[in-house]
């Protein structure tokens, strides 16, 4: 039989007019062109407050807001996506059907993001989507007016294509089928070819990605983000240079440090919780409250070193804090979005776990939710957690729930309490506990109707979220004051360090209240406040009580110097770089003086300690042939 032209043609055994066949290619051209719009203008939408109060029109209008060459850009792009589909389905009523569909779910993604977390979406977000499905359900979602009308009009003319659009490939036959993986095979290489221009091309602007998703393009700016997945060595990286940092870290050591854990009390059992969502608004700006949120957190001032915490994340991404708190390793040395747990953690993954095993402590992990959630199940074993208590192996005990999903602090910290007592003597015991109960869906749907709030804002607007989430903070405070009362009157040396892992995410008005403006207009440094919680290291025994603002990276080796443990040649070097650079957060440092500086304005020494410091990271985190075990471990 004779092969037929592999062409775009319209259906075979059936016979198209000629003004059929212009509608089926003028669809065919538009299809693109449609999508780009509507993409864009919902991913100008998720940047926008206060919905109600916008015009459609302002919507259109976002679309004259990108730069022509970023429009043609973009263009190439949907092409480029629409000729693959093409090519698959051969039916382009198909094609542009998926096309269509798939597109607006990867815009919504970043939409709801954005509502529920304030960030926007990111590439790499896809390696945690699985946690992300599992907590989503605790959370409402709404449909604003103006999006279901760009949804509407998208709905319509996906319809209208599907049934009009009279085009497709050619009959399937071997030619055909070879001329297909031919344009697939050309595809892949131009795809392969243009890998250098993303990389030299102006980068994302990782604080504040939504603008960029904005002006740039969204699935531009998406592919963008493909050049931050791999982790590139350090300048200056090589086995030698480790050897040396380390070396003058020794001598920078001084023997006061050195002498001061025989100096110290040793704690028998060491508690570190991480409090989900906990943040201190009392400290940050103008809560106008009926009660006191922290009265015992803001209360502790004596055996008690507090302050600010500087974390990595804002609105969700718990486990990036986690990460630094366990490690020591800065998220700010990885791609913008990652999470080091679903990405990087290696095994054996060196940390607290293990510096707190090798010195004759039981490392147990606790979580109130699924073991599987930011791979933890996986991640505690690498990190030298002998035992790790999730949901699935809690136990009938110690279940109470101020809201409908989620465990209350109190009943974890009856547990924590109920594994003190029932441990042998003499053991040691490191116990690294998550809590679950401030986690974020500050509606009907996660509280349960059962739930009232007991705190009360004095605005003039109502934020009911807020009012949610301040009595939840509430509740957290009474019962870290009931764990401290009881750990005041045991006679083993006790630590108890507990920190929040993030600010909550809650109405942008509330925000704007709270800080004198909108948090969307806030500067680099002037934002990062946003990423500060309270953190405090309490012991029942004689300790220096001093206030400290620092980040979150620096957590551990700061409990480690508190605990009088030995500390590892890296935990060393994290202890003496907090000297001069207590802070490193979000896009910017603060030095030892307060003065704040952005990444792009350091003075030369900063950046040379910080070079040093991802040295010892990328050696520690990525290393595969040299790694220096013994600067991560003890003896």
């Amino acid at each position: 039989m004779k092969e037929e032209k592999e062409s775009i043609q319209a259906k075979s055994g059936s016979r198209t007019s000629l003004p059929g066949y212009i509608i089926s290619v003028l669809l065919l051209v538009a299809s693109p062109v449609v999508m780009f719009c509507a993409v864009q203008m919902i991913t100008w939408l998720s940047g926008q407050k206060q919905l109600g109060h916008i015009m459609f029109r302002n919507v259109v209008k976002s679309l004259t807001e990108i730069p022509v060459d970023y429009v043609i850009k973009n263009m190439w792009i949907y092409i480029a996506v629409l000729f693959v589909l093409i090519l698959i389905f051969r039916k382009i009523r198909w094609a542009v059907l998926v096309y269509g569909v798939l597109l607006t779910v990867i815009t919504l993604v970043n939409y709801y993001v954005v509502m529920f977390r304030g960030q926007a979406f990111m590439l790499l977000d896809v390696l945690g989507m699985g946690t992300a499905a599992d907590v989503m359900g605790n959370y409402s979602f709404t449909v604003p007016r103006h999006l279901k009308i760009i949804l509407f009009f998208e709905a319509a003319f996906l319809i209208f294509q599907f049934v009009f659009q009279k085009l497709e490939l050619g009959k399937k036959s071997r030619k055909n089928l070879i001329c297909r993986m031919g344009s697939l095979v050309i595809l892949f290489i131009v795809a392969v070819q243009a890998l250098p221009l993303l990389k030299n091309a102006q980068g994302v602007n990782l604080w504040n990605v939504n603008k960029d998703y904005t002006q740039k393009g969204y699935l531009y700016t998406l592919l963008l983000e493909a050049r931050y997945i791999s982790v590139e060595k350090p300048d200056g990286y090589s086995q030698q240079k480790v050897d040396e940092i380390l070396a003058e870290n020794e001598k920078e050591t001084s023997e006061e440090k050195k002498t001061a854990a025989g100096n110290q009390t040793v704690p028998q059992n060491i508690i570190m919780i991480m409090n989900e969502s906990l943040a201190d608004f009392e400290s940050t700006g103008d809560l106008q409250t009926d009660t006191e949120i922290l009265p015992f957190i803001h209360s502790l001032n004596k055996n008690v070193t507090y302050g600010k915490l500087h974390v990595p994340t804002f609105g969700g991404g718990t486990a990036r804090s986690e990460y630094e708190a366990l490690t020591g390793n800065s998220i700010q040395f990885f791609p913008a979005a990652c999470q080091p747990y679903e990405l990087y953690v290696r095994d054996p993954e060196y940390g607290l776990a293990d510096i707190l095993g090798s010195q004759d402590y039981e490392p147990v992990a606790m979580h109130p939710n699924n073991a599987s959630n930011w791979n933890r199940s996986k991640v505690y074993v690498r990190m030298g957690f002998d035992e790790f208590l999730s949901i699935e192996n809690w136990g009938d005990e110690f279940c109470d729930r101020v809201r409908k999903h989620y465990y209350s602090d109190a009943t974890v910290y009856d547990k924590i309490i109920k594994m003190y007592e029932d441990k042998e003597e003499d053991q040691k015991l490191f116990t690294f506990c998550v809590t679950m109960q401030n986690h974020g869906g500050y509606d009907e749907t996660t509280n349960g109707e059962d739930y009232e709030p007991d705190v009360k804002l004095n605005y003039d607007e109502e934020y009911p979220y807020a009012e949610t989430y301040l009595s939840l903070a509430r509740q957290s405070d009474l019962a870290f004051k009931d764990l401290l009362t009881y750990f005041e009157k045991v006679d083993e040396p006790t630590m108890i360090v507990m920190f929040g892992d993030h600010w909550p995410q809650l109405e942008d008005g509330f925000f704007e209240q709270l800080l004198g403006k909108k948090k969307s207009s806030l500067e680099t440094i002037e934002s990062q406040i946003t990423y500060t919680t309270p953190y405090i290291i309490w012991t029942n025994y004689p300790s220096e009580t001093k206030e400290e603002d620092i980040s979150c990276n620096y957590l551990g080796s700061s409990m480690l110097e508190k605990a009088g443990v030995q500390l590892t040649e890296y935990e060393q070097f994290l202890a003496n770089l907090k000297e001069e650079l207590p802070i490193i957060g979000v896009g910017a440092v603060c030095d030892k003086d307060g003065n704040w500086y952005t990444m792009d304005d350091l003075p030369e020494k900063y950046q040379t300690l910080l070079n040093e410091y991802q040295i010892l990271q990328y050696n520690n985190q990525f290393e595969k042939k040299q790694i220096r075990e013994s600067a991560f471990t003890v003896e």
